[in-house]
C-alpha cells in the first residue's frame, strides 16, 4: 500500500487539482439575439426551458438525435424563417398535406413518420422556446438579465461550482478511507516482521459491527425525519386515504421487525466474539422457533395481502365507474394524449390503423378515414414512381461517382450499394405492401353499417394535452399504448397502472384535492399534478409526463368549452361539400 500511495497529502492536493481544473469553467459567454422581433429575457427564457421540457424534450434534445433530429442551431438552418417555424411546430401534417417542399423533406427523411401536433402553443410560446435553443439550451439569460447584457459579452456565474463541493467531500472521503487502508497495511506489515499480533481482528471487526449499528440506525432515523414527504406524498384521492392506512398498518408490522432483527445480528455479533478459551455453542434446529418465524409473518403477510386486493379490486371495479366521467388517455414514445368525449358524452371507438400526424389517436371518423385512404394511394403512387426511377438514379449515382474522397466518397459506395443490392427497392414494397393492407381495412370497416367502428359518437372528441379533473367527481381512465409497455403513474391519487399496446387497461378514482387546495397544503404556489410514466420505455422515458389539474366544475366547464373537436375542420369540409353537392342538385333539377 506504501508503494502505492508514498504521500497521500500530495495525492490529495493532485486529486482536487484535477478536480477543481474540471470545473473551473466558471464563468461562460453568451450571447442571444432577438427571436422573431423580441428581445431576450431570463423570463422568456426560463419560459421556454419550461414549455421545451413539457413539449419537446420527449423527441428532441440540442445535441444528438433522439427520436426526432438535434435542434441546435435549427433557427439558422431555417434561415430565421419564424413563421415557417412556427407553422411546422404546431401542425407538421398540414404543411406536409400543403406541400411545402421542406416539410415533404423532413417527413419522407422520418420515413413518413409525423410530429405531434401542439396547436395549443402561442406563437409567442414558441418564440421562447426558439429562445432557449439560441441560448445554447441553458436556463439563465446571459449576463444581468437586463437587455443591455443581452448584447454584450459579460461573464455568467455558474453556481453548479458550489453543487460540486459535495463531490470534493466524497473525493475527501474517499482519501481517508485510501489512509486507514496504509496504516493498517503497515500495522500488518510490523506484525509480520515482529512475529507478534498487533492487531485483533476479532475485536476491530466487532466494534465495527456496533458502530456500523449505531451508525446505520442514526441513518435510517435521520432520512425518515428529513425525506419522510417523498416516501409518501399527500394523497389527493378517495381511496388513497384508505391506501396510506394500509401503508401505516405495513410500517407498523415490519418497521418492528426490522429493528430487532438487525439489533440482534450485530450486536451478537459483537456480545459473541472470539475470545481465548471461549467456545462456540451451534443451536442445529429448534420446532418452536420454526413455526413463529413461519406463522406470524404469513399472518400478518395475509392479512396485508387481503388489504391490498380489496382496495385494488375497488379501483377497477368501482360502483362510481357508471357515474364516472370518461377520459382516454394515450401512450406513445415519449408522450401522453388525452381525449374527452364531446357533446354527446361518449367516447369514440379508435383504431390503429386510422393513426397519422393529424389523428395521433386513430379516432375512427369516416370523413378523416376517406382522406386517409386517398393520402395512402397519393404515398404508394409516389413510391411506385421512385421505384420506376431507381435505374436513372443508380446511373447518375455511379456517374457522380469520380471526385469523391473520403468519408463522403465510402457515404457514396454504400449507397450504390443499396441500389444496386435491391434494399431500397425491396423497402419500398414493403411499404406499399402495408400501405395497401391499411387501405383494404379502412375500406373494409367503412362498409360496414352494423358494428362498424364509425359510428359517429367520435366526430365530436376533443384531444387535449392536459388533463382537467373535476373535483370529487368519480373519473375512469382509460389506457391505450401505440409502441411498448407504459404504466401511467398518479403518485398524489395513489393509482398506477400498465399501459398495454392492444390491451385496454382501465381503473377509476375520484379526485378529493384541487390543484389550488394543494398548492396551500404543500406551501408550493408552483405545484401542479403530474401523469408519469413509471416503465423505463426509451432514451427519453425521463420526461414522459402530463400536467394534470384538478378544479371546481365551474373552472372545468370554462376550460372544456376552449377545447375543439378534433374532427372540427373535416368535419366543417364534409358538411361544404354536402351543402355544395345540394345545392348543384337542387339546379340540376331545376
Amino acid at each position: 500500500m506504501s508503494i502505492i500511495i508514498k504521500n497521500p497529502v500530495k495525492l490529495l492536493f493532485v486529486l482536487f487539482g484535477l478536480f477543481f481544473f474540471q470545473n473551473s469553467q466558471a464563468y461562460k459567454n453568451k450571447l442571444t439575439r432577438p427571436i422573431d422581433g423580441i428581445e431576450g429575457t431570463d423570463e422568456l427564457i426560463k419560459q421556454g426551458s419550461e414549455l421545451f421540457s413539457a413539449n419537446c424534450a420527449s423527441c428532441h434534445a440540442l445535441k444528438g438525435k433522439v427520436v426526432g433530429p438535434a435542434l441546435e442551431g435549427v433557427i439558422d438552418k431555417y434561415e430565421e424563417d419564424y413563421a415557417w417555424l412556427n407553422a411546422w411546430i404546431k401542425n407538421s401534417q398540414k404543411l406536409v398535406k400543403s406541400g411545402d417542399e421542406r416539410a415533404v423533406a423532413i417527413y419522407n427523411e422520418y420515413n413518413g413518420q409525423a410530429m405531434n401536433i401542439f396547436e395549443n402553443l402561442k406563437d409567442e410560446e414558441i418564440t421562447s422556446i426558439l429562445m432557449w435553443i439560441d441560448n445554447g439550451g441553458d436556463g439563465d439569460s446571459p449576463a444581468a438579465n437586463t437587455d443591455e447584457s443581452l448584447n454584450s459579452n459579460q461573464p455568467v456565474f455558474n453556481e453548479s461550482l458550489f453543487n460540486n463541493i459535495n463531490w470534493a467531500i466524497v473525493l475527501l472521503s474517499f482519501l481517508i478511507f485510501l489512509i486507514i487502508v496504509m496504516i493498517f497495511g503497515i500495522l500488518e506489515l510490523v506484525s509480520n516482521v515482529t512475529g507478534r499480533e498487533v492487531i485483533n481482528w476479532n475485536n476491530i471487526n466487532a466494534f465495527m459491527m456496533l458502530v456500523f449499528l449505531i451508525g446505520f440506525f442514526g441513518l435510517v432515523i435521520y432520512e425518515y425525519n428529513i425525506h419522510s414527504e417523498f416516501l409518501l406524498p399527500e394523497s389527493a384521492s378517495e381511496h388513497g386515504i384508505e391506501m396510506d392506512k394500509m401503508m401505516k398498518w405495513t410500517w407498523v408490522a415490519t418497521l418492528p421487525v426490522f429493528f430487532i432483527t438487525q439489533f440482534l445480528l450485530f450486536f451478537f455479533s459483537f456480545k459473541y466474539r472470539q475470545k481465548p478459551g471461549r467456545k462456540a455453542y451451534f443451536l442445529s434446529h429448534n420446532n418452536n422457533l420454526e413455526y413463529v418465524w413461519t406463522l406470524v409473518p404469513a399472518v400478518v403477510l395475509a392479512i396485508l395481502v387481503s388489504g391490498g386486493f380489496k382496495m385494488w379490486n375497488k379501483i377497477l371495479r368501482s360502483d362510481d365507474s357508471k357515474n364516472a366521467k370518461q377520459i382516454e388517455v394515450f401512450a406513445y414514445q415519449f408522450g401522453w394524449n388525452a381525449r374527452y368525449p364531446g357533446n354527446d358524452g361518449k367516447l369514440g371507438k379508435a383504431n390503429y390503423n386510422l393513426i397519422n400526424g393529424i389523428n395521433p389517436l386513430g379516432v375512427a371518423n369516416r370523413n378523416h378515414a376517406n382522406e386517409l385512404i386517398k393520402e395512402l394511394q397519393e404515398d404508394i403512387y409516389s413510391m411506385e414512381n421512385t421505384i420506376s426511377k431507381l435505374p436513372k438514379e443508380l446511373a447518375k449515382l455511379k456517374s457522380a461517382l469520380g471526385g469523391r474522397v473520403g468519408d463522403d466518397h465510402e457515404a457514396h459506395l454504400r449507397k450504390i450499394d443499396s441500389y444496386e443490392s435491391g434494399d431500397v427497392e425491396n423497402d419500398l414494397r414493403l411499404t406499399i405492401r402495408a400501405r395497401n393492407t391499411q387501405i383494404e381495412r379502412l375500406t373494409g370497416a367503412l362498409k360496414i353499417n352494423e358494428g362498424s367502428m364509425f359510428t359517429g359518437e367520435g366526430d365530436d372528441d376533443q384531444v387535449v394535452q392536459e388533463i382537467h379533473l373535476i373535483k370529487d367527481q368519480p373519473i375512469r381512465l382509460k389506457f391505450r399504448a401505440r409502441d411498448v409497455i407504459h404504466s401511467a403513474y398518479l403518485p398524489y391519487f395513489r393509482t398506477q397502472m400498465n399501459v398495454v399496446p392492444g390491451l385496454p387497461t382501465e381503473f377509476t378514482f375520484t379526485p378529493i384535492k384541487s390543484t389550488e387546495e394543494m398548492r396551500a397544503i404543500k406551501g408550493d404556489p408552483e405545484f401542479d399534478y403530474y401523469l408519469i410514466c413509471n416503465k423505463i420505455c426509451g432514451n427519453a422515458h425521463f420526461n414522459m409526463k402530463m400536467k394534470v389539474v384538478v378544479e371546481d366544475e365551474a373552472s372545468y366547464n370554462e376550460w372544456i368549452k376552449q377545447q375543439t373537436s378534433l374532427f372540427a375542420e373535416e368535419n366543417t369540409k364534409a358538411e361544404d361539400s354536402e351543402n355544395t353537392t345540394t345545392e348543384k342538385e337542387i339546379l340540376a333539377i331545376n
